[in-house]
């Protein structure tokens, strides 16, 4: 063999080793990353039985929560027809990793603009807009706010109270910006639909039917 054909043989030898070797370093880090995971399921039994629609909902949430191999589910419903009502869902993931929270808590009725300053939570989800749900609609990439009338005369106070119903992305969602906001916008109407009529509230909820 000549020199020139042995230096060739050498080259491709090397190239082909860093091509294998750069490989093997992609999948050991994929590997790593969780990439090769089983991705858990969620089923419409899994899903908080206060949620309504729990087989729609388990669908977008197959669709859009960050991976896992599990999903584990845990809320709260407190169906008191006063300022106590109080309606949760939390989905956890991997390591009891909060994901996901949908919340319905009441306040005393005030300018939504007010009510959109203290209740919104902090998030990264990029620019508000608003939708026509309730008092006001309020969503970005990482949370849908909705300020729903409720009692003309809360049972404690005697004033007008409303609910907050929250659909927070506490881990960003696996779909684009546009997908995120109208999957967080169909999650807390149809959540606030059904506080609505657990809270036994008495004003029109001004959600679309």
């Amino acid at each position: 063999m000549t020199e020139p054909t042995k230096r060739r043989h050498t080259r491709k030898a090397l190239i082909c080793g860093a091509v294998a070797a750069a490989g093997a370093i992609a999948l050991l880090t994929a590997y790593l990353l969780g990439a090769f995971e089983k991705r858990g399921h969620i089923q419409a039994e899994d899903v908080c039985l206060h949620v309504p629609a729990r087989q729609e909902t388990a669908e977008i949430f197959n669709s859009v929560l960050p991976q896992s191999s599990k999903y584990d589910f845990d809320g709260t419903w407190r169906p008191d027809r006063d300022q106590g009502f109080r309606s949760t869902c939390f989905v956890m993931g991997d390591d009891d990793e909060s994901l996901f929270s949908l919340t319905a808590e009441m306040g005393s009725a005030r300018p939504w603009q007010q009510w959109a300053e203290t209740e919104i939570p902090p998030n990264s989800g990029g620019e508000i807009t608003y939708f026509d749900a309730g008092l006001k609609g309020v969503s970005n990439a990482e949370v849908a706010a909705i300020w729903v009338p409720c009692y003309s005369s809360e049972r404690t106070s005697k004033e007008p109270w409303n609910m907050t119903v929250i659909a927070d992305a506490l881990k960003p969602l696996e779909v684009s910006d546009k997908e995120a906001r109208q999957a967080l916008i169909d999650l807390a109407t149809t959540f606030a639909r059904q506080a609505h009529k657990d809270a036994k509230c008495d004003l029109s909820s001004k959600l679309s039917a």
